[in-house]
């Protein structure tokens, strides 16, 4: 068992449950039909398989049973649906290919499951962040083939993903889904407060906190605690100031200066004082925003639904950056589909086949469209039809710029950790900011060592 797989488990345990990975197993976002949790599909819709299921068979006839581990909302409601059809069409046009099953997974649970020995399907769907480590642990399949059999497929991806998967001479996954921390708006807050929302959007951090400073003077909470709940909102704030920062290893350090790092944390504090103390992944931070008790929330799209189920009125923002016409959209978050190396070529190609088929248009475009989550086709998303909703405008343009985890480091695990750590010191004024920038950067630092980082 290569080493890799000790350092993505040890990723498995501390990501948990952050929004961002954890989202993606919210059965509610964007869905109206119920189902299981993890269940199965295949070409025909059926159940099948168990947790622990290996790579499919190859049938007496010759052709091939597919697996793929895919997160639960892919086996769920509307995502499910999509996935079905997908799947049987890619069926129906590949005769050597008699079913593809689906088997919900999030990223702890692929972990974990290689750990045990379980063994591997022949494709998967993971987060971005450990793929260095999928490739360590994995013989992943070179996708090379792919972006080759098509003038123009590359293209169409956005070419910070198309750096991030080309690695030693390979193309090892085919980017999928992305997630940009946003900002809802309670629009009947910011009226009792006397602000015309409609004309004053979030241009920057200072006019944010000049309506957090007149919601609170209208005696409501303005947001949630953004220290706490680990890394999504702390490193949001920390990338809407990535035009300044040098993200990098190099010798096992961190390229980052601690004073490159005042800024956010001074920031985080400044948040704090007119937070409710709730974490933006409280279920209870979401209902007060609901009932209007809250005026902002930073948060995903996957919250939309239930908003929009509650008769909310809100808006939308991207995290706003520090200057006027500076990188927003904060911290982008990524999703991959992998493909395993299964030593036979025939299989092979029916997986290459079916990952091409996910890297499509015509498929990130229609999932975007009816699942209302950015994806990292490029020209899917700044494509007029799918920019239809205010929410997809926004992902487009907060895809443009901000800042990708994959470029916190060879693996952001360790900024997940040490940011969750120190964020919360900062912001109830245990530790200075000058102090909690040190603190983040010796323990990355100090992950990086202990995990033989380069």
């Amino acid at each position: 068992m290569k080493k890799g797989i000790c350092l993505l488990l040890t990723a498995a345990l501390v990501l948990g449950s952050l929004t961002g990975c954890g989202s993606k197993n919210d059965s509610s976002a964007g869905n109206n039909n119920s189902s299981a949790a993890g269940e199965s599909v295949s070409s025909g819709g059926s159940s099948g398989g168990g947790a622990q299921a290996e790579a499919g068979n190859t049938t007496e006839d010759g052709k091939y049973d597919l697996v793929f581990w895919v997160y639960s909302d892919a086996v769920l409601n509307d995502q499910g649906k999509l996935f079905n059809r997908w799947v049987e069409e890619y069926c129906e046009e590949n005769p050597n290919v008699n079913s593809i099953t689906l088997i919900g997974k999030n990223d702890a649970d692929l972990l974990t499951s290689l750990m045990a020995g379980v063994g591997l399907p022949d494709m998967f769907f993971a987060s971005a962040r450990n793929m260095r480590q999928y490739k360590e642990a994995i013989d992943l399949l070179d996708l090379t083939p792919v972006y080759d059999s098509e003038e123009g497929y590359k293209d169409g991806f956005y070419d910070s993903a198309i750096a991030a998967i080309s690695q030693d001479g390979g193309m090892w996954a085919i980017p999928f889904m992305s997630y940009v921390p946003i900002i809802f708006r309670n629009t009947d807050v910011l009226e009792k407060a006397g602000i015309d929302w409609k004309n004053e959007p979030l241009t920057t951090w200072d006019v944010f906190f000049e309506q957090c400073e007149k919601v609170k003077a209208a005696g409501i909470d303005a947001t949630h605690s953004w220290s706490q709940g680990g890394y999504y909102c702390p490193g949001a704030v920390l990338a809407s100031d990535a035009q300044n920062l040098t993200v990098g290893v190099e010798n096992g350090e961190t390229t980052l200066q601690p004073d490159q790092l005042v800024r956010t944390f001074e920031t985080l504090q400044k948040l704090e004082s007119y937070s409710n103390g709730m974490s933006y992944s409280d279920a209870p931070a979401s209902e007060a925003f609901k009932a209007g008790e809250l005026a902002f929330i930073a948060v995903g799209p996957w919250n939309e639904p239930d908003y929009i189920q509650a008769g909310t009125h809100y808006d939308v923002q991207l995290i706003p950056p520090y200057e006027e016409n500076g990188w927003t959209g904060g911290l982008q978050g990524w999703d991959f589909m992998y493909g395993v190396n299964t030593g036979d070529e025939g299989r092979n190609e029916a997986i290459r086949g079916w990952l091409k088929k996910m890297g499509s248009f015509e498929v990130q475009q229609e999932f975007a469209k009816v699942i209302g989550r950015s994806v990292l086709r490029e020209d899917a998303m700044d494509d007029p039809d799918t920019q239809q909703t205010e929410m997809l405008s926004i992902l487009a343009n907060g895809l443009k710029c901000g800042m990708n985890q994959m470029n916190f480091g060879h693996s952001s695990v360790f900024w997940t950790s040490a940011m969750g750590d120190v964020a919360p010191a900062v912001a109830n004024g245990s530790i200075t900011p000058e102090e909690g920038a040190q603190q983040l950067i010796d323990g990355i630092n100090g992950l990086y060592a202990e995990a033989g980082e380069e």
